[in-house]
């Protein structure tokens, strides 16, 4: 079966899907035109064949690449020859050739972190176009191009803009562009409509030069197509400014196709998909090493998939910013935060201070001398797992009322992160510091004391996040992984001046409830419908662990130090979809608390809803932030959508209860032995 999705792949992949069942319907309509669809079949074979002979590991087949090239030259072959043998050896050659370029091309594109779309393809072609040129014995299928099934709309705009998705394939007819718009529109209304809107901009752009109809009925009017839902989905998260981005690549190559045009007719070359190539991997180019905030890291199978994720990782995660931990336990109070009132400025603007206030003081007695106040000797705990790069603490704590100008840091730690940047926490206790340069400390751990040394008017705690690890860095912006304020956990956010925060503490017992270990099998009774499921833990190759069912539904979860989260589901409607709904995240905290999250969109709408406002989103992110609220209460997660239990004894859920079903553990064999 593997071998059979790896074989119809590559069709799908031209269109930048993934689902093999639509390269069975993209295999099945290039027959449309017998020696086109031939052909391509040829090439697909030979590659294969080819990249197993030489020992090529299938992991690099499955990218589709390596194989969707070949097949687009295959069927060029086809699209200008007619069946012969010696045009089934040329194609055979041709897709070898092909294959050759794809590799190499990908190695050294890779350095730019850059796809190398259909470049190997257009290379080819024209070598095949070029050597054709002297094999006379070639017999060409310019009278044969007349296809088993073809129609018009009579619309001259609709029959150009289907013949031009059809030529995608070597398909320039009405009937093969139709089917591919309806592939285009059920998986993804995104590429769907930038198809049309690409397609129309060219065409309108081109006719301010030349006339209308001969800007309607180009050739190559589908690199419009294609650069338009390349940068408008693909490889660029779904946004108004890649939209427009998109189109200005499209108007660029109105000008890029007219000038190639001309200059490869001198040898009597055709343009193929080169103006795409070129202009999408440019821009691709320049927006990956300028850190364009839109660029699309982590391609789903469709645009509205990458939307998703790109969109929950933002809510539900707090995005890319770089996230720490509050560097204390207990009870604090926000003296100062970003760009704050008295010395938070300039490129030392992303910083904290924090002091412990208790009924609007932060000192007892009179506050005359540093053990008056609260936060004096409080522990200082790691923000991160790191290496110690810095560190200073001979320095003495001042009096009250006294500060040291020349040393304002004071005394200071600076950790190098795990993910490479640098935190540092200053005014620390003089010899309070009970780690050392090179010592590797984890979140959580005493690394030193709340002092007052350096620029510090009473004893407090200053953390910031910085560029480099000396003294005296430019800070840049970062969140706390999370924090409580007036009994509410707050998730990859800020607090904000003046407010009382508590850090959360970590419940062992409730972290081991949900360390579900691969191949655990936990069996539920539907108390309301009489029926038995079970979820078993699983792995993927890529090392993700996920509960499946019976019918192969997979909800994907993560356990961190302090959470457990659920962030992605594949499958239909079932009781781990709503699990998901049930319980999105898990605080492994020992308090009682509300919470709030934000659900994708699949778990929001009806399967109508949904495609309409996967599109409506796209212009307006602010349309996916809808936030749930959720409590626990002990053992218990509670929402507007039902509940789920856990057992004090147990590993696992011991209920899980909505309106519609009421699923209640059960012991079965597996788990008697």
């Amino acid at each position: 079966m593997n071998k059979l999705k790896l074989f119809f792949k590559p069709y799908s992949a031209i269109f930048f899907l993934t689902n093999w069942k639509i390269g069975v319907i993209l295999f099945i309509i290039s027959f449309i035109l017998p020696s086109v669809g031939f052909f391509g079949l040829i090439a697909i074979i030979f590659t294969i064949l080819f990249a197993e002979l030489i020992g090529l590991r299938e992991e690099y087949l499955k990218y589709g690449f390596y194989l969707y090239n070949s097949l687009l030259v295959g069927m060029g072959v086809g699209y200008f020859f007619d069946i012969s043998f010696s045009t089934l050896f040329l194609t055979i050659i041709l897709s070898i050739i092909t294959f050759l370029f794809s590799f190499s091309l990908n190695k050294f594109f890779s350095w730019f972190y850059v796809p190398i779309l259909s470049l190997p393809f257009a290379i080819t072609s024209m070598i095949f176009y070029l050597a054709s040129l002297k094999y006379t014995n070639l017999l060409s299928n310019i009278l044969n191009r007349i296809p088993l099934i073809d129609f018009k709309t009579n619309i001259a705009f609709l029959d150009y803009y289907f013949k031009s998705l059809g030529t995608i394939l070597f398909l320039p007819y009405v009937n093969a562009g139709i089917v591919i718009a309806l592939i285009l529109f059920v998986v993804s209304r995104i590429m769907f409509f930038m198809s049309i809107v690409g397609f129309t901009i060219g065409v309108m752009i081109h006719y301010i030069f030349v006339p209308y109809y001969e800007a309607l009925s180009s050739i190559y009017n589908f690199n419009f197509i294609l650069i338009s839902i390349a940068l408008g989905g693909i490889f660029l998260i779904p946004h108004p400014k890649n939209y427009l981005l998109a189109l200005i690549g499209v108007v660029i190559s109105v000008v890029f196709i007219d000038a190639m045009q001309v200059f490869f007719n001198i040898y009597s070359l055709p343009v193929y998909t080169l103006p795409f190539n070129i202009i999408v991997i440019s821009f691709l180019i320049l927006l990956y090493w300028v850190g364009y905030k839109y660029y699309n890291h982590h391609i789903k199978a469709t645009p509205e998939e990458s939307l998703n994720y790109y969109l929950s990782k933002i809510f539900r995660f707090g995005g890319d910013e770089i996230k720490i931990h509050l560097p204390f336990s207990g009870d604090w109070y926000v003296y100062q935060g970003f760009n704050g009132k008295w010395t938070h400025k300039g490129k030392w603007k992303y910083a904290y201070d924090f002091v412990i206030k208790k009924n609007g003081k932060t000192y007892q007695n009179d506050g005359l001398f540093l053990e008056d106040y609260f936060a004096f000797g409080k522990p200082v705990l790691s923000p991160v797992n790191g290496y110690v790069v810095a560190k200073r603490d001979d320095l003495v704590d001042n009096f009250i009322g006294e500060v040291d100008r020349i040393n304002n840091w004071g005394n200071y730690i600076i950790i190098k992160s795990d993910y490479g940047y640098f935190v540092e926490i200053s005014h620390l206790m003089q010899n309070s510091i009970n780690v050392n340069v090179g010592d590797y400390v984890k979140v959580g751990d005493i690394i030193g004391k709340c002092g007052n040394s350096g620029y510090s008017p009473e004893p407090h705690i200053h953390i910031q996040v910085q560029k480099y690890g000396v003294l005296g860095s430019e800070t840049i912006p970062f969140k706390f992984v999370d924090f409580i304020k007036n009994n509410v956990l707050y998730y990859y956010d800020l607090p904000n001046e003046g407010d009382y925060i508590e850090a959360s503490i970590v419940d062992k017992s409730m972290k081991l409830r949900v360390n579900f270990i691969l191949d655990d099998e936990y069996v539920y009774l539907d108390a309301k419908n009489n029926k038995k499921i079970k979820f078993i833990v699983k792995m993927n190759e890529n090392g993700e662990f996920y509960f499946s069912d019976e019918l192969g539904n997979e909800l994907y979860f993560y356990l961190d130090e302090k959470l457990f989260y659920f962030y992605d589901y594949k499958g239909g409607e079932s009781y781990l979809k709503e699990l998901f709904k049930l319980m999105p995240k898990l605080p492994l905290i020992n308090k009682n608390i509300k919470y709030y999250d934000v659900l994708p969109l699949e778990f929001r709408y009806s399967l109508y809803k949904l495609i309409i406002m996967q599109l409506i989103i796209s212009f307006n992110y602010r349309l996916f932030l809808k936030k749930d609220e959720y409590e626990k209460k002990a053992l218990t997660i509670k929402s507007k959508y039902g509940e789920v239990d856990f057992s004090f004894y147990e590993k696992g859920f011991k209920r899980i209860k909505t309106t519609k079903f009421d699923l209640r553990r059960v012991d079965d064999e597996k788990n008697n032995t």
